[in-house]
């Protein structure tokens, strides 16, 4: 799998939400900013499904309901939005890999 990030996606942080948010920055939804709400996996399917929440529209997108609601419904948009999920969740396993390898030799 290619990273996206730095290439495709940075976080961004707004001090008046709680969590970090995603921010498209080369692709045709550029300026595109999200949030990512409830996680599941699927039970014996390789598959997640995910809640997101948009917090800014894409560059010279209009906001309107209809504008929203079409990008929530884009197939493209949210394979996107979960190959980031994916490659987000794969970054915090490694990095709690390291913290409990670090534990572990701190510990002995």
């Amino acid at each position: 799998m290619s990273r996206l990030f730095g290439k495709v996606f940075r976080v961004v942080e707004n001090p008046f939400e709680e969590s970090a948010g995603i921010e498209l920055i080369d692709t045709e939804w550029e300026g595109l900013v999200y949030q990512y709400g409830k996680v599941n996996f699927v039970e014996g399917k390789p598959e997640i499904e995910f809640e997101r929440s948009v917090r800014r529209l894409p560059k010279g997108v209009e906001e309107t309901e209809e504008n929203i609601e079409e990008l929530l419904n884009n197939t493209e948009l949210h394979t996107l939005m979960g190959d980031i999920l994916v490659e987000l969740l794969e970054e915090q396993v490694k990095k709690d890999e390291q913290r409990d390898i670090k534990s572990t030799d701190q510990e002995a």
